[in-house]
């Protein structure tokens, strides 16, 4: 802005200097004029009265002489004196002296006054000698008058061209800052097309930033088709429309491997009343009630968006209850067996007839082993010819609702929360200091620290979230009125808070007066995003409002379309570890997708569960910028560690 402008008042100053330098010149040549022209008056009379006074001298006629010399006298003519050869005698005439009013260029130029001597001849005799002096007043009067004119008109007209210029060159300045913020928004992927109608003003230029536009859109588009593409192609049954056992693999990982051990429940139907309808009618009906069922249990779980349903064989489904308690997982099973029966009895069979299933819930297994131990769940439930058989993954006190409740809320009421930090590191670079640190929160229940992903069930269940969320905050307040923070630290909130008004302005209060808000990241998990972006969104919108700033957890957890990248507008993403862990050729493809659309809008991929040096080095550094994981285990935080 100061250098802008420095820019103009160095216009206008070269502008005020043209016009002095013009009006120098012009009084210039103006004077040498009226110069040229007094002497050129002066020539002329002096000749008339070489002419006309040798006569009257040689007879004496003094009276005409006077006469002759009274009329030539004018405020031009100021004075006339013919001096006797013979006598030396002197008659002098002149015009009374006024007062000079000088003009401001006096001191400067001006036309000079002008005196002549000539002879004056009779008879091939010199008798006398004329003398005439003549004023410059009039001739500066002249120059005077002609050069403010001449300032006038040519001031007016470089003060027009100036304002014409000041006024061009502001809606030109007003175009750029226009078409720039233009191009800021598509370089967060803001295609608003009322913003971009509205862009500078110029047709050219607005027509080169819509092509712009245009293409860009064309690009990410391109980018998320591909992702689709990939996802339809393989990760879909294309009989039933139901993701296929690919997909349900990756969600298993994605969920049930995550190092807090996160609660759930792994379902496997086997539905031999299938091979009836394929038996009797053929591959087509039995195709056609796979889409009949695929629908019904679309529609069953539709509540619960989480829970993944999969065709992971020629007559078996599997399912995944990510999150949920015991009781959760039996209500979950209650609906799949009430599904099941119904499609049973619509196709001629007798209820509780022609399926099996098999459950298993538990928490910190790797999910490979709960879809093991679902299986053998099933193949007992087939052996013995039962409906379900329901197995405890782990070995765990049971302990009903109202009990956890009970827990749960004697933890929060004693704040009896502490914090746990895992760095994030980049791959090149400044590898000493953190990119951030990830806060991962426990809670004492009954003397034992619980993860937050092993209580999130019961959070959700009691609808505590906001609660809990407050005293994790509340912790984070307290360790740094201790110590500053100094280094990002990125915080996982619950759902419950990222849509609740009242705990986002006491969050938005503590961010402007208690927290740094430089350094605190909030992390929204890709499931957040897609089952309730508007409040997130909203959430984020506030939060950058105090100077925090916003990441994705779980990125590429669903392998579908991520456009809320583009409304979000995140910092990093971090891969899901689903993808970061088992690096197969598919998963590669899906990286390179997702890793594609996050750096097309400048954002930072980090990879997660990176257990050890050989996990590091597997990292593909060409799309992946920072990493995370029990390469760096999880440390309390500390009034003397904050930022570990």
């Amino acid at each position: 802005m100061f250098k802008n402008r420095l820019s103009l008042l160095s216009i206008y100053l070269t502008s005020v200097l043209v016009v002095a330098l013009s009006s120098f010149a012009y009084l210039s040549n103006s004077i040498s004029q009226q110069q040229l022209a007094l002497e050129n008056r002066a020539s002329h009379l002096e000749t008339k009265l070489q002419g006309i006074l040798p006569k009257f001298i040689a007879y004496y006629d003094t009276e005409s002489v006077g006469k002759i010399a009274g009329a030539v006298l004018s405020a031009e003519v100021r004075q006339i004196t013919i001096t006797d050869q013979v006598t030396s005698e002197q008659g002098t005439w002149s015009t009374p002296s006024e007062e000079a009013n000088p003009t401001w260029f006096n001191n400067i130029l001006s036309v000079k006054p002008i005196e002549l001597t000539s002879p004056l001849i009779h008879e091939g005799r010199n008798i006398a000698s004329l003398n005439l002096r003549f004023a410059p007043d009039l001739a500066n009067k002249a120059v005077a008058k002609d050069l403010f004119a001449f300032i006038t008109l040519f001031s007016i007209s470089a003060g027009v061209l100036l304002a014409l210029f000041t006024f061009t060159l502001s809606r030109n300045q007003k175009a750029v800052q226009k078409a720039a913020s233009a191009l800021d928004r598509l370089s967060e992927q803001d295609f608003s097309v009322n913003q971009l109608n509205q862009m500078s003003g110029i047709k050219r230029l607005d027509n080169s930033i819509n092509n712009l536009s245009s293409h860009i859109q064309r690009m990410i588009q391109s980018l998320h088709k591909e992702l689709k593409t990939l996802n339809n192609g393989m990760m879909y049954d294309a009989a039933s429309g139901l993701p296929n056992r690919q997909f349900f693999i990756h969600q298993l990982n994605s969920w049930m491997g995550d190092d807090e051990g996160v609660p759930g429940a792994v379902v496997i139907a086997n539905m031999s009343w299938l091979d009836t309808i394929y038996r009797r009618y053929g591959y087509a009906a039995r195709d056609e009630t796979w889409r009949l069922l695929s629908t019904s249990l679309q529609s069953a779980f539709s509540a619960q968006p989480n829970i993944c349903v999969a065709r992971i064989s020629e007559t078996e489904i599997a399912l995944i209850l990510p999150e949920c308690s015991e009781e959760q997982s039996r209500n979950g099973l209650h609906t799949l067996i009430s599904t099941l029966n119904n499609e049973v009895t619509m196709a001629g069979f007798e209820t509780n007839e022609g399926f099996h299933v098999g459950v298993v819930h538990g928490h910190g297994l790797p999910g490979t082993q709960l879809l093991s131990l679902a299986d053998n769940a099933l193949q007992r439930a087939i052996r013995h010819h039962e409906v379900f058989v329901f197995n405890r993954g782990s070995e765990e006190q049971v302990i009903d609702r109202e009990t956890w409740r009970s827990l749960l809320d004697n933890a929060l009421k004693k704040k009896a929360v502490r914090l746990l930090s895992q760095p994030v590191y980049c791959l090149f670079g400044d590898t000493t200091e953190p990119l951030h640190s990830e806060v991962f929160t426990q809670a004492n229940i009954e003397g034992t620290w619980q993860s937050g992903g092993r209580l999130i069930p019961y959070i959700q269940l009691f609808e505590k979230g906001v609660e809990f969320d407050r005293v994790v905050v509340e912790q984070l307040v307290n360790l740094h009125e201790i110590k500053p923070i100094t280094q990002p630290l990125a915080l996982n909130l619950t759902d419950d808070s990222l849509e609740n008004r009242q705990f986002i302005s006491w969050l938005q209060n503590l961010l402007k007066s208690e927290l740094p808000a430089e350094n605190i990241c909030f992390e929204i998990s890709e499931a957040s995003a897609r089952n309730n972006l508007t409040a997130c969104i909203s959430f984020s919108e506030a939060v950058r409002q105090t100077g925090a700033t916003i990441g994705i957890d779980h990125f590429g957890r669903y392998l579908q379309e991520v456009e809320y990248l583009s409304v979000l507008k995140p910092g990093y993403v971090k891969l899901d570890q689903a993808l970061s862990q088992n690096q197969n050729a598919q998963n590669r493809v899906f990286t390179e997708t997702l890793a594609n659309i996050a750096d097309s809008q400048n954002i930072t991929v980090i990879a997660t569960g990176v257990k050890d040096d050989e996990s590091k080095a597997k990292i593909n550094a060409d799309f992946i910028g920072a990493y995370q994981g029990f390469i760096h285990p999880p440390v309390p935080i500390t009034p003397s560690e904050q930022t570990a």
